[in-house]
């Protein structure tokens, strides 16, 4: 793998899977062994899996966000090299799902640095002082007690994971998936980032270009989002649209266009999802519109509900809280706008609405640009906060519903060859084969080759001869090994001979014996005769 996380060498066969023999390097790496199944498929049954901690900076109770959905599937992922423990500050729909996973879940509140995300010029002597804090020695304590192979804090406010590793010696992976705010100080949190970490991910090249060049050569590594292919329902689709948009009263000859966001606020752009409806129902009367998501902030959620009332579209104009089961809502959609005001890292909302092969119509922020481009949409692209462009594009669509429903089946194979499950299991791969060598190396030992005698090495054994130590059976400690053979076995015999050595001879041992006996009798005699003296 190279600096930019693409793979630089096959790990697949002719049909595009991983091949055994990389599965079997990797296994051979983490001490465990692999069974191929009736398939011919590879099982990995792990005799031994270091353990590595993922910390998260949150965990809602009543929906899961995009940072959180990353950092679920990664763990998710990873758990097939390493035993995975993730760290969450409370108990949340992201816990629930990991504990259904199997996953280990512990939880420990740890205080956010936010200033690492809009850096300013205290930023350091803030830090300072959260190192002095009772939640930071408490983590310091247990991160001592676990001590793993290496953490993984996820996002850029998360500092003090990061931190107190360092301090432990604990190697440190810093995970971002968001991107820094520009400004004079941004200096400070990419200082700090390098500072306390090993090695550094971003999900895309947007949320690595606050680092400088060489740091980006030297520990920055691109691991972008992928999905799932189970979850999406693919077998379900056609049934899953009809159900839906029965639900919603809509006709066949009607297009929807939606919105999702799991958090509702005004850096998600739902006023202006609104404001471009307005536009897009006046040009195509039968356009329906759905927005999805928990309110984030109300005050400016119930801002945006208003606005449709007074341009009529109520009737026309859906609203729904976040949903569980997204798939029904992406298969009832024919279009998919994203129309976020702030630099995204990545946007996995675009992501997952291509892996449905829906259309999508984005504002050109941050990392929806690399989406848009790798799913070959660029001209679906519009400038940030311009309502009219993104009306435009949205209309010249919907004006040809059969080429747009072409152009998402098209962006749906290229976004699954650059994002998805494949691509991103091999891009793992290569980090957890990297991981391993660099933190959590577990070669097994060979096992010593039968021999008639095992004599000690003498004078003449030459430099390449094997201490006892090395051959040792397991569960018994090298300094044991060590003399547990000739050395320790040699005194014993040594201590034997000299003690029979200071012994009379075997002849000798026989006269004293019998010498012995005769004046036991003569003794015994005469004590006889007296007594019969005594009696007559």
């Amino acid at each position: 793998m190279d600096g930019t996380g693409r793979v630089t060498r096959d790990c697949t066969d002719a049909g595009g899977q991983v091949s055994c023999r990389r599965l079997c390097l990797l296994n051979i790496l983490l001490g465990g062994e692999w069974r191929l199944g009736v398939a011919g498929s590879a099982e990995h049954t792990m005799a031994e899996k270091a353990t590595i901690i993922l910390f998260s900076h949150v965990s809602n109770t009543h929906s899961i966000t995009g940072a959180e959905k990353l950092l679920l599937f990664f763990t998710r992922e990873l758990s097939l090299y390493f035993n995975c423990i993730l760290v969450a500050p409370q108990e949340g729909k992201m816990t629930r799902q990991a504990r259904k996973w199997g996953l280990r879940v512990e939880l420990l509140p740890i205080p956010l640095v936010y200033g690492m995300y809009t850096p300013y010029p205290g930023l350091p002597a803030d830090i300072a002082k959260f190192q002095e804090s009772r939640e930071y020695a408490e983590l310091t304590g247990w991160l001592a007690a676990n001590r793993p192979a290496f953490i993984i804090s996820s996002t850029c406010v998360h500092a003090l994971p990061a931190i107190a590793a360092k301090s432990l010696g604990i190697p440190v992976i810093w995970k971002i998936s968001e991107t820094i705010t520009e400004s004079e100080y941004t200096f400070l949190s990419v200082e700090l980032i390098d500072r306390y970490s090993d090695e550094i991910l971003t999900i895309s090249h947007t949320v690595g270009a606050c680092f400088p060049q060489e740091m980006r050569d030297a520990k920055v590594t691109l691991l972008p989002p992928s999905w799932n292919e189970q979850d999406l329902v693919i077998e379900g689709w056609s049934t899953l649209r009809a159900e839906r948009r029965r639900e919603l009263g809509i006709s066949p000859g009607e297009p929807l266009v939606g919105y999702i966001s799991s958090f509702i606020n005004k850096e998600k752009g739902l006023e202006h999802f609104v404001k471009m409806a307005v536009l897009v129902s006046a040009e195509h009367p039968k356009a329906r519109f759905m927005a999805i998501g928990a309110p984030g902030d109300k005050s400016y959620y119930e801002r945006c509900v208003k606005k449709v009332k007074l341009e009529g579209l109520s009737s026309r104009f859906r609203f729904a809280d976040y949903e569980e089961f997204l798939p029904s809502a992406y298969c009832a959609m024919d279009l998919l706008v994203v129309p976020s005001l702030i630099r995204e890292g990545f946007g996995m909302t675009a992501l997952e609405g291509f892996a449905f092969g829906k259309p999508v119509v984005a504002y050109d922020s941050g990392g929806l640009r690399e989406i848009l481009t790798n799913a070959g949409c660029e001209a679906q692209l519009v400038p940030a906060e311009n309502i009219g462009a993104l009306a435009e594009s949205v209309n010249a669509l919907l004006a040809d519903q059969g080429r747009a429903a072409i152009l998402g089946a098209m962006a749906r194979e290229r976004i699954v060859a650059a994002y998805g499950p494949g691509a991103y299991q091999l891009r793992l791969y290569g980090l957890a084969e990297r991981w391993t060598y660099r933190y959590a190396s577990r070669l097994p030992a060979a096992a010593p080759e039968p021999a008639a005698a095992d004599p000690a090495p003498g004078p003449e054994a030459g430099a390449d001869a094997v201490p006892a130590a090395a051959n040792a059976p397991r569960g018994i400690p090298a300094r044991r090994a060590g003399r547990a053979k000739g050395p320790r076995r040699g005194r014993r015999r040594g201590k034997i001979r000299a003690r029979r050595r200071k012994r009379p001879g075997r002849r000798v041992r026989a006269a004293k014996r019998a010498r012995k006996a005769v004046r036991g009798g003569r003794r015994r005699t005469g004590r006889a005769a007296k007594r019969r003296k005594r009696a007559a």
